[in-house]
């Protein structure tokens, strides 16, 4: 049986729409018969529907609603008005060589600075004894690759992001984050500064894509993942119209028109 949208959606007001992503190459008419459903309605596609109301709903310059059933009682700490969104299980991952448990601090944000000392606490405080037993095996592994760092709880915000772990929470403004890059579904690269040192890290969380919508429509609203919708598969907006989830995709950056 094909779902019905619920009647408030909670990622800001979804509305129907004639348009869509020229990367999906179809276009649903006023009037024209909605299409047939060629696959099930998923909850990642609950995860890219109320993304896509979150980014209609800033573009618009509304404040969008929270999204997750249940969200952490994390303290905002970045700013006035500011709105927790969405929280879930996420993985994180460094760049680096070796064992990423043994680590003594090196390469990642230096001591000093909230973003610094809440890293530093939470992931290397009283590691000697295991950095001892483990720093040969890290030294004879030269190999560079995304390794685990850590599990955590990543919640959302208008603001930014804040990882929590057993040892603490660290908020990262987004006014920190200088890149935020998708590379896979539900998978993020970010590199963020402040004035204790920097920071490259890939997030794998439900909410991956929708750190990538607040962060590109404050700071970079004309990302490439944004303005080339490939942030969601190219059929989706047909595929969401289908199972009766219009998305408003007006209010969306567009692709600058080609020169004649």
């Amino acid at each position: 049986m094909t779902q019905q949208p619920p009647s408030r959606p909670v990622g800001g007001e979804v509305v129907r729409t004639a348009t869509r992503p020229a990367a999906s190459g179809q276009v649903l008419r006023p009037g024209a018969r909605r299409p047939a459903p060629r696959r099930p309605w998923t909850g990642q596609d609950f995860v890219w529907w109320h993304t896509a109301a979150v980014l209609t709903a800033t573009r618009q310059g509304r404040r969008p609603n929270p999204v997750s059933p249940t969200i952490d009682p994390v303290r905002p700490a970045l700013g006035s008005g500011e709105v927790m969104l969405a929280t879930c299980d996420a993985e994180l991952l460094m760049w680096r060589r070796g064992d990423a448990t043994y680590n003594p601090s090196r390469g990642f944000f230096l001591a000093g600075g909230p973003v610094g000392l809440a890293l530093t606490a939470a992931f290397f405080g009283g590691q000697a004894y295991l950095n001892h037993r483990r720093r040969r095996a890290a030294e004879a592994d030269a190999v560079e690759k995304w390794r685990h760092l850590a599990g955590a709880r990543l919640t959302v915000s208008t603001h930014g992001i804040y990882l929590g772990t057993g040892e603490g929470v660290m908020p990262i403004s987004y006014a920190d984050i200088q890149e935020v890059r998708l590379t896979d579904t539900g998978e993020i690269v970010i590199a963020a500064a402040n004035a204790s040192g920097s920071v490259r890290l890939k997030i794998r969380a439900q909410w991956a894509e929708l750190v990538l919508i607040l962060w590109s429509v404050r700071y970079m609203p004309e990302h490439p993942q944004i303005v080339g919708r490939t942030w969601i598969p190219g059929d989706w907006l047909i595929h969401a119209a289908a199972h009766g989830y219009d998305v408003d995709t007006g209010p969306w950056p567009q692709a600058p028109a080609a020169l004649p």
